[in-house]
Formats: structure tokens, C-alpha cells, sequence
């Protein structure tokens, strides 16, 4: 009795070993990179413009908020990052890489006019899958009235 369940158990396993793709045939480990920034290095910003920053992929929402930061001066100014919503066809895992935008702002309403600042994107910054920004980036920009 027990051999013919054996045979049956055996043979129902057939199925699961078959041959065929993975839903991702290897691990993302290529590290997100900085694709532009508008504005570009030592560029203008209108006083209450934003700051439109492009990542090659898709980020950990959660590494944003303390991944970026501006500095006037020596002093970190507080930012709101909005974070655009994903259509249905960008949350496919199979789509591969495809540019991310983040903007920001000053969390006052406005960047003050004559005012030069640092865009700073840390390491800390990684993409859906852990792999983290590979080198800090810097970006100085003026805010114009």
C-alpha cells in the first residue's frame, strides 16, 4: 500500500521541477545612479520652484526623506519630497529600469531669492532591492526671485 502512494507522490513532484524562467532570472545588484537634476549643477531655481531629481531606477521610498537633503550654507533647511505615484505598468518587477523622478521642495513654500544652495544625495539613498547609491552626490544651485 504504501509503495503506490509512493509512486504517486513521486510523480506529482514531476511537475514542480520541470525546466523553465524564473520570474527574475538573476537578482538586481547593479547600484541606482544619478541620472540629472533639474536644476543642473549651478543652476537657477525659481524662489518657489522645486528641485526634480532622476534616478536611473526605482527607489526605496523609505531611503528619500534621510537620503536627501539641502544646505544653505552649513544649514540643513527642512524639505517636503513628493514622490510620484507608480502607474500599474511601472509596479511590474519584470519591466527592468526605468527612470524615477522625486521633486523637492522647501518645506517653507520657497527657497529664498539670492540664496545659494547645496543639493547633497547620500549614500543611504538605495533602490527597491537594497542596492545603495554608490557615491555621494552634490549639487549647487541659486534661487532666483
Amino acid at each position: 500500500m504504501r509503495r503506490p502512494l509512493l509512486v504517486c507522490a513521486v510523480l506529482s513532484l514531476g511537475g514542480c521541477v520541470e525546466p523553465g524562467d524564473p520570474l527574475l532570472a538573476v537578482r538586481d545588484t547593479q547600484p541606482p545612479a544619478l541620472v540629472s537634476t533639474d536644476p543642473a549643477a549651478n543652476g537657477q531655481v525659481a524662489a518657489g520652484g522645486t528641485v526634480r531629481i532622476t534616478f536611473s531606477e526605482l527607489m526605496d521610498n523609505r531611503t528619500l526623506r534621510p537620503g536627501i537633503a539641502v544646505f544653505a550654507g552649513a544649514e540643513e533647511i527642512p524639505l517636503s519630497v513628493f514622490v510620484p505615484p507608480l502607474a500599474e505598468e511601472e509596479q511590474d518587477i519584470e519591466r527592468g529600469d526605468i527612470p524615477y523622478t522625486v521633486t523637492v521642495s522647501a518645506a517653507s513654500g520657497s527657497f529664498t531669492p539670492g540664496t545659494s544652495y547645496t543639493l547633497v544625495l547620500r549614500t543611504i539613498l538605495s533602490d527597491y532591492e537594497g542596492n545603495a547609491l554608490p557615491d555621494e552626490e552634490r549639487r549647487s544651485f541659486r534661487a532666483v526671485p
